[in-house]
């Protein structure tokens, strides 16, 4: 499933905890901005030696890329294992969404194993801060989070259609193009400055996605190829939206909106799986279902967006950027060994385009005191 973590870091105005500098001092916008320094001071960062660190970094980049590589190919094999009695991309992305319900019980479990703080204490804090400083009810819940549903379906829905078409190594090394779309959107609709290097990230993006498609040697189609992009473009709509309408948020903040958008998602995206598969759009017979990889899927997914939530909540933005990044690299090795992908020039040449544009996209020129910003929008 398409990787999209709510956490952005694009907003200029911002410190990285959430709050606004004035001059030399910092001053907190709401409750939800206090509690993340609260959290920041706490990090585990702070308190553990380098080595531990260094271990620590190397699980989560590794959790990163084989939940989001193994989700991928389960996704593919759940599709391929019997295409006249189950062809239902919609169905599937249906499915492995619910299991996001799974998330605020899980961050939960962490967050008390951590804090010793109990479960009421935890969850009480959580709901306050519900939707920029909200609270937590019905009407809150609908208005939040429907249209993410949207955008989160926008996201899925086309990945997992691409997976009938293309390899997984081509649909992720397409999704690192997610990040080049981000800082687009974020331009535009968060004012972030214009950066010459992130431009040639995008430039970059471009190019290697238009490199893979002419890999008349691969058999790329077209149509897998275009479903990829949207899924990238959409994730990346979804970012920078909830960057715009729900600001900075803490781990917990995150879980809660990921376990209400998959309730969400159990209410509401039955329907159009229902009607694709009436319509024969879709082709659905449960007892011809693939449920091992299916739930593999969807237990991978929901892991993989836990794993970035909380990697991003406790160590570091750039370690997920990582983990995605070794992401791609290892779905094409799965390819090659277990699904025969024989691989080409234009395809490597396409992926390295790629990799290169993400790479440059999450460089922090800032904190690294490197030129290239040119205006401020």
């Amino acid at each position: 499933m398409e990787g999209s973590s709510t956490y952005s870091s694009t907003s200029q105005t911002d410190t990285e905890d959430g709050s606004r500098m004035h001059g030399t001092d910092v001053v907190f916008d709401d409750e939800t901005a206090m509690r993340r320094k609260t959290m920041d001071e706490e990090n585990i960062a702070t308190k553990k030696s380098t080595p531990i660190m260094i271990f620590l970094n190397a699980t989560i980049i590794g959790l990163v890329a084989i939940t989001w590589c193994l989700s991928t190919q389960f996704s593919k094999t759940a599709l391929n294992f019997d295409k006249k009695h189950f062809n239902a991309p919609y169905f599937m992305m249906w499915f492995n969404t619910n299991l996001m319900i799974l998330c605020f019980p899980a961050y939960i479990i962490v967050d008390k194993l951590r804090s010793r703080r109990t479960v009421n204490v935890i969850v009480g804090e959580t709901f306050r801060t519900f939707g920029k400083k909200k609270g937590f009810n019905i009407r809150n819940l609908f208005i939040y989070v429907t249209p993410f549903v949207v955008f989160w379906v926008g996201a899925n829905y086309p990945y997992v259609r691409a997976l009938l078409l293309i390899s997984p190594s081509v649909a992720t090394s397409i999704s690192a193009c997610n990040a080049a779309f981000v800082y687009i959107l974020a331009i535009i609709v968060l004012g972030d400055t214009i950066n010459i290097f992130k431009i040639l990230s995008v430039v970059l993006a471009i190019g290697g996605v238009v490199v893979i498609s002419l890999d008349n040697e691969m058999k790329v189609e077209w149509v897998g190829i275009m479903c990829a992009v949207i899924s990238a473009f959409m994730a990346a709509v979804y970012k920078v939206t909830f960057k715009r309408v729900i600001g900075n948020a803490s781990l917990g903040d995150v879980s809660l909106f990921m376990s209400c958008l998959g309730f969400l998602n159990l209410c509401i995206n039955w329907v159009p799986a229902l009607i694709l598969a009436l319509t024969g759009v879709e082709t659905l017979q449960f007892a011809y279902a693939p449920w091992g990889p299916m739930v593999g899927a969807a237990l991978l997914s929901m892991a993989f967006n836990f794993t970035i939530n909380f990697g991003i909540a406790l160590l570091n933005p750039l370690v997920i950027s990582v983990g995605m990044l070794c992401g791609i690299p290892l779905n094409t090795v799965i390819d090659i060994l277990f699904r025969g992908l024989e691989t080409t020039t234009l395809f490597l040449v396409g992926t390295c385009l790629i990799i290169l544009s993400f790479i440059l996209i999450i460089i922090p020129y800032d904190k690294l005191n490197i030129g290239g910003n040119l205006k401020q929008c």
